[in-house]
Parts: structure tokens; sequence; C-alpha cells
């Protein structure tokens, strides 16, 4: 027969209420206690796989970004290996180009987008950063004049703003 600990019952011989034996409550506090001690060790292993996941996560970022420029880097280490003072300045534009071709698309593949404006763009604070006013033929007031500095962006995170010259509003 199963005691239920929620109502006392009563004695059929005099009619009062039985209180749940002692034993049972302390047996009925064990399980909720052991209950209650395996839900917090569960939530430290949650919590604990969590952080993990992340560390692993971010160093797998890391890793990606590294694969996708050391060979940039390599391709700049062998430029430099070569002899500077008999190369044409054409050629060595052209690789430099190359290189600054190659870092770009690097650093696209993950995302990283360029912010360049041009002129007669809109004006986007943003995004773009006036670093100066000045009036222009041909640029409506309020837009861009001319870029001074690319900026970078990462989806909605701006890296940093386009440094730019605004035409003044008028």
């Amino acid at each position: 027969m199963s005691m239920d600990t929620t109502e006392p019952k009563s004695d059929a011989a005099n009619g009062e209420p039985v209180a749940p034996s002692i034993e049972s409550l302390q047996d009925e506090l064990a399980r909720k206690h052991d209950a209650y001690l395996r839900a917090l060790a569960e939530s430290q292993n949650i919590q604990r796989r969590s952080i993990e996941n992340e560390v692993r996560a971010r160093h797998s970022g890391i890793v990606q970004v590294a694969n996708s420029l050391v060979p940039v880097l390599e391709n700049m280490d062998l430029a430099l290996a070569q002899d500077l003072s008999t190369m044409e300045p054409a050629k060595l534009a052209a690789a430099v180009t190359m290189l600054r071709t190659e870092l770009l698309k690097a650093i696209e593949k993950h995302g990283i987008v360029r912010i360049d404006p041009a002129r007669g763009d809109a004006f986007d604070p943003h995004c773009h950063q006036a670093v100066m006013q000045q009036p222009a033929d041909g640029v409506e007031p309020g837009c861009v004049v001319q870029c001074f500095q690319s900026g970078y962006r990462i989806g909605d995170n701006i890296l940093r703003s386009a440094k730019v010259v605004v035409s003044p509003s008028e």
C-alpha cells in the first residue's frame, strides 16, 4: 500500500488523522535532493559544453581566416625575395596590385566587405565619416565628393567607416 504524503490519512479505529511517517518524508526529501543535484550537475555540464563549443568555434574561425591569409603572406615573401633594385617600377606596381587583389579576395571570403563610396553617392552616417565639407560642381548637397579612406564591414557591423568629403547641405 503506497502512502500519499500530501494529505494525512485518518485512522479508522479512532478517526484521528495519521501523519506521514518521518521515514517516508526523509525518503521523499532524499529523492528530491538527488533530483535537484542531478539537475544542477546537468545545468553545469550544459554551461561547460556551451563555453567549450564557443571556444572551438572561435578557434575554427581564426584558423579559416589564417588559412586564407597565409598564401597572401607567402606571395609577399616571394616578391620581397626578388632583387627589387633591378625590377622595373611597372612590374613592381603590378605585383603589389596582384597581392592587394589576392588579399581582398581572402577577406571577402570571410564576409569582410569594402566600403568605397563613389563621388555623388548619398552620405550615410552609419558607414561614412565626414572629415570635411567641400562644395563641388555636379554633386548634390549631402553627397560624397571624395573618399579619403575606404571602410570595411562584416554584415551590419562596421569595422571602420569610410572617411569622406561631403558636399555641404544648403
